[in-house]
């Protein structure tokens, strides 16, 4: 059987080792030139499938569409060049695939926080700094409601007691800011409310102590990575969650998993420069 004939897989199935092998072929193109247009039948024709069932392996398997993947990737690219080179934004720009530079500043914004000039200069003045110093900041600075909609356990990670990153976002990708987050130790629990109607995922993530605040926010190395997804979106309803407590478990980041793209963590530490104008 050819691969693009195969049934999509259903929650509960066996991830083929094909698709799996066909979507990593396709990350890969992207990847190696994230200037490229890559459309989806060129996406497609990476992954030997045809564009109809490569959309639909891929976002079973990404809980992304190709197009959000690529630009989360996109994203990812342009924070390590901000934080790792002094290339001009602009530059950076052109070279992860934008002819515009307002539609670039307003994506990254959008998706990342805050404007690619202010992300560059806030990590500039904590780029040495231990991310888990910056989690427990913003841990010691939140306060649990008294009556959660949704209480979030989070398990696993590296081999010692640290803190995560919890976000509830609208998609699989940890872009825009979460109508809530937390910063909590792990093992631990977040009790979460505030949630209008409507569906969220909870994404959590964790580095070891040693990672640096430069090295967390621009890595795409999955060994220094640890994240956690829910199976299933939470849903508000008339303001009542279901389901009502989610456990989650860090493992290291893998491939095929969106790259972190939001530095909420780090914005909400820095107080009023992550929440001033782009």
């Amino acid at each position: 059987m050819e691969v693009d004939q195969m049934p999509v897989r259903h929650a509960g199935d066996e991830i083929s080792e094909d698709w799996r092998r066909a979507v990593l072929r396709s990350i890969g193109a992207m990847r190696e030139d994230l200037g490229y247009e890559h459309s989806l039948r060129t996406l497609a024709r990476s992954a030997w499938l045809s564009p109809f069932h490569f959309h639909r392996v891929f976002q079973k398997m990404t809980d992304a569409t190709p197009a959000r993947f690529l630009a989360a990737w996109r994203m990812a690219e342009a924070k390590r060049l901000l934080v790792h080179s002094q290339v001009s934004v602009t530059d950076i720009c052109m070279q992860i695939g934008y002819s515009s530079l307002g539609t670039f500043t307003s994506q990254f914004t959008r998706m990342v926080g805050v404007s690619p000039g202010r992300f560059r200069r806030l990590v500039a003045t904590s780029a040495d700094r231990s991310f888990q110093e910056v989690l427990a900041s913003l841990s010691a600075a939140s306060a649990e409601p008294d009556r959660p909609q949704v209480t979030v356990t989070v398990e696993g990670g590296p081999d010692e007691r640290v803190y995560a990153a919890l976000g509830l976002f609208s998609s699989g990708i940890p872009q825009r800011r979460p109508p809530a987050c937390a910063a909590f130790t792990v093992p631990g629990s977040a009790r979460i409310s505030g949630l209008p109607d409507g569906e969220y995922h909870p994404l959590a993530m964790s580095f070891p102590s040693a990672v640096t605040v430069a090295e967390a926010v621009a890595t795409a190395e999955p060994d220094r990575c640890f994240v956690a997804a829910g199976d299933r979106p939470v849903r508000v309803v008339d303001g009542r969650a279901e389901p009502t407590a989610v456990r989650l478990r860090l493992r290291l980041r893998r491939d095929t998993d969106p790259p972190l793209v939001l530095a909420l963590p780090l914005l909400a530490a820095a107080g009023p420069l992550a929440g001033s104008p782009a």
